[in-house]
């Protein structure tokens, strides 16, 4: 068995196999509208109480996306021209579909780790409720599946592209990674992360000062974690020279590994819809927690939205605290060598178990590494991390219907936690707010603050689609990733101000 017919079975096991297709979103437009209902709470918890709603309800929302930093996709053409179909007929097969060439795939080589976010989501139902006393009251049902590379050196992810070649004897990797068969290939820790798993949340804010120019409001978000399927690899140092074309020796090792029933992941539709019948393999508790305020400048009262209760908003938020506990059918490794080298042969028979599936070829990966390397299982629990994040917000109402928000959110997590993490970012966001057209263009610095982003949000009376990317995705011809979110809302808003002229009741979003 030749070394140019594995594909880095050790580092893309089948557990990203399972997942590799699919998508997944901040959703910062719909969040940050005063008309978002329900949606405020991701953001903030306490942002639903003294709500422009009586009575808001989620029809359905989805969102997905992909986001890297190591390959760029370069369209000899603008991505517009292939949604509208005006793609030139030199880059279609004759029935007129893409005629995709491996070639439009860049790579940013600039010496930095490699980073990947994939991830689908989706929530329904959901409402939230305006109660007497200041109360308010929310309930929001989410399901996500999200798969995450962290730190992947370099030399790694060329090594993911082009795979290993060694059909000419002299090197070891393929393209124009030129690494030479004996030489030694280390610094590579990373992690990666796949998870598959539900929420039930309960909002409950309050509104503790309500006069005539400030609101104080507190909101807190408690989560019922429900896990579908997990799977890990944390790898703290890893030495590894290709000594032959059949043989990898591994140096000084620490790699830990585990994963649930991984089938679980291909059933999206207990995923789904099915969380009631559907067996879990993990459980956990979450939280989101926020503070808000709301000040309303008298002098301003007459080039401000009069349904407001404020000039300016500002407020801070945790969210998504808290983890899940996996305890059922779970496989949980470590690896580890500090005793010389060893050496692994790719033999005929770990190919055939690894064409017979994942599970065989993970079986008998486990059965010859046991041999070679310290191997402990002793752990019983995968404590998966949910992605939490500080928020701070602010928004402004510069005239009538044009505001001007801003969010900064700060990830708690770091790359090399087991579990799931949010990429920092800053954003600034314009819009038009009204109830039955709303436009945002947020604005901002995105991904641990690396890549710049205009995205959009609109909204036309209950339904709505929005993007942290779209524009540059569909002017640009070169792109690090996509994403989109979309869906149905509606509510009831309710009067603001008894003593307003401009009392309103109606439908909105």
């Amino acid at each position: 068995m030749k070394l140019n017919n594995i594909k880095t079975y050790i580092l893309f096991t089948g557990i990203l196999s399972q997942v590799i297709g699919l998508n997944a979103q901040t959703y910062i437009g719909l969040n940050h509208s005063n008309l978002g209902g329900i949606h405020q709470a991701n953001l903030n918890p306490a942002n639903i109480a003294n709500s422009r709603h009586r009575l808001y309800f989620n029809g359905i929302t989805a969102g997905f996306g992909f986001n890297n930093d190591y390959l760029k996709l370069n369209f000899p053409f603008p991505i517009l021209n292939l949604i509208t179909g005006k793609v030139p007929s030199s880059y279609t097969n004759s029935n007129g579909s893409l005629l995709f060439q491996d070639n439009w795939l860049k790579e940013n080589i600039n010496g930095r780790a490699k980073n990947m976010n994939l991830y689908l989501q989706t929530k329904a139902p959901g409402f939230m409720m305006s109660l007497p006393h200041g109360f308010a009251l929310g309930f929001q049902y989410k399901n996500t599946i999200n798969l995450q590379m962290n730190d992947v050196s370099e030399p790694l992810a060329r090594l993911a592209r082009y795979g290993i070649d060694s059909s000419k004897g002299g090197l070891s990797y393929s393209g124009p990674n030129q690494f030479q068969i004996g030489q030694t290939f280390g610094d590579n820790s990373f992690t990666v992360n796949v998870n598959a798993f539900g929420e039930f949340g309960v909002t409950l804010a309050k509104t503790i000062v309500n006069t005539e120019n400030l609101v104080l409001k507190f909101g807190v978000t408690p989560k019922l974690l429900l896990g579908y399927a997990t799977g890990y690899i944390k790898n703290r140092g890893l030495l590894i020279k290709a000594a032959g074309t059949d043989t990898i020796v591994f140096g000084e090792t620490d790699l830990e590994y585990g994963y649930t029933d991984i089938s679980a992941f291909s059933n999206l539709q207990n995923i789904n819809f099915g969380a009631i019948n559907n067996k879990l393999q993990g459980s956990g508790f979450g939280y989101d927690i926020g503070a808000a305020f709301e000040y309303k400048n008298k002098a301003f009262k007459n080039v401000g939205n009069k349904k407001n209760n404020y000039t300016f908003r500002g407020g801070i938020s945790i969210i998504d605290g808290g983890h899940i506990a996996y305890k059922n059918k779970i496989k949980n490794t470590r690896i580890s060598n500090s005793g010389g080298d060893k050496a692994f042969i790719i033999s005929p028979a770990f190919a055939s178990a690894w064409s017979n599936g994942t599970d065989k070829g993970l079986k008998y990966t486990d059965s010859v590494m046991r041999t070679l390397l310290n191997v402990d299982t002793t752990a019983k629990t995968i404590q998966t991390n949910m992605p939490s994040t500080i928020n701070l917000q602010f928004d402004y109402n510069i005239f009538k219907f044009l505001y001007l928000g801003a969010n900064l959110s700060q990830d708690l997590r770091g790359k090399n936690s087991i579990g799931m993490r949010k990429p920092s970012y800053i954003v600034i966001i314009p819009r038009f707010e009204s109830r039955f057209l709303e436009l945002a263009l947020p604005i901002g610095i995105m991904n641990d603050y690396r890549n710049t982003r205009l995205g959009m949000y609109l909204r036309i009376g209950p339904a709505f689609i929005g993007s942290d990317n779209l524009i540059g995705q569909l002017k640009g011809k070169d792109i690090y990733g996509t994403d989109v979110y979309f869906g149905f809302s509606f509510g009831i808003t309710k009067k603001k101000n008894k003593t307003s002229s401009d009392k309103d009741t109606g439908c909105n979003q």
